[in-house]
């Protein structure tokens, strides 16, 4: 059975990126939990992970910024193409600088990810 982590993991995660990085992951990071109460925040394979019934999204470092990206990637609609993958990587959004940072549209890609997982 998977351990729950706690919240401070992703706290301690945060810490750890460069400052411009830290405050692109903090304002993604807010989005997902408002977008969805239930997810449980965690970190795994080094990127902070939010689950519900199976893994939903992601946010790591990346060399310019963060991705910000869901395991089911390419079976959400994604109407704004802003979706990404190559060399085996899952589907991310680029997030390189805060205009980057569409709150409805991202909040709306993790709604819909959590619905494919309860289905």
């Amino acid at each position: 059975m998977r351990s729950k982590a706690t919240t401070n993991q992703v706290d301690e995660y945060l810490e750890k990126l460069a400052p411009e990085k830290q405050q692109l992951a903090q304002e993604v990071r807010r989005i997902i939990q408002s977008s969805v109460a239930h997810l449980e925040e965690c970190v795994r394979w080094d990127c902070a992970c939010y689950f519900f019934y199976g893994p939903v999204c992601y946010f790591s470092a990346s060399r310019s910024g963060i991705h910000f990206g869901f395991f089911r990637g390419k079976e959400l609609s994604d109407p704004a193409r802003r979706l990404v993958s190559r060399n085996g990587q899952l589907p991310h959004i680029k997030v390189r600088s805060l205009d980057d940072i569409d709150e409805n549209y991202f909040a709306d890609m993790v709604r819909e990810a959590v619905l494919l997982n309860q289905n």
